[in-house]
């Protein structure tokens, strides 16, 4: 049977803290935003911050233990490649793990906050409404992954990860923004021109119209590990 996270198994570096489950709800979407706007990660490490993220981190328990074949599988991109991007990861002080020993213990991970966390004032358990500029919608929600035996959500589906947290049942409208529009145009274009960090950094609400007016093919998406 697989356990919810706890702080104590996990060891943070000096100036940063473990998120836990009764914050996760809060803070995830603020830590996503915050990966992306870090200079210093590549679009690998990113991309796959997302992964965790969306993909396997149970929104309720903050559990995320993917294998690396399970993190291959998601993303096509090589064990080499995972691995060094969760190097990055962990060395830039943003996730920390728990390395499993032994054939079959996968290894656990933790996600980090210090200072420069982006909180999403009014999130309560979804995503924000009413706001003045263009809000953030529901396609980011968080997994509710579960392992066997742990009832505090559906089971994982590993064939088609985007109904573990919903993301096809809150599908949001494109935005009717023309700036909206013309960033997420222009994102778009240099992510196919060869820049690979062209949506790494984009607003929450850019990235949701991309998403919502099927901009990017099922192929781009699937290798970004968006929904």
């Amino acid at each position: 049977m697989a356990h919810a996270a706890r702080e104590y198994e996990f060891a943070a570096p000096e100036g940063t803290r473990l998120i836990g489950p009764d914050e996760w709800q809060h803070q995830r979407f603020g830590w996503l935003e915050s990966v992306r706007r870090d200079p210093d990660l590549s679009a690998q490490a990113q991309m796959l911050a997302h992964v965790f993220v969306l993909d396997f981190a149970n929104k309720h328990t903050v559990q995320c233990d993917p294998s690396i074949p399970a993190l291959e599988a998601l993303t096509g991109r090589s064990r080499s490649t995972i691995k060094r991007a969760i190097s990055e990861l962990v060395e830039a002080g943003w996730m920390t793990r728990i390395t499993g020993r032994g054939r079959g213990r996968a290894s656990g991970y933790g996600f980090l906050t210090r200072g420069r966390v982006v909180a999403l004032k009014g999130f309560k358990s979804g995503p924000i409404k009413g706001s003045r500029s263009e809000p953030l919608y529901g396609s980011q929600k968080g997994s509710d992954q579960t392992r066997k035996g742990v009832k505090s959500g559906p089971a994982y589906t590993k064939a088609e990860p985007c109904k573990n947290h919903g993301a096809r049942a809150t599908a949001p409208m494109p935005s009717e923004n023309p700036m909206v529009i013309r960033h997420a145009t222009r994102a778009v274009e240099r992510f196919r021109d060869g820049h690979a960090d062209a949506l790494s950094d984009l607003k929450p609400w850019i990235l949701d119209h991309i998403l919502a007016a099927n901009l990017l093919t099922p192929e781009e998406r699937d290798g970004l590990g968006l929904c």
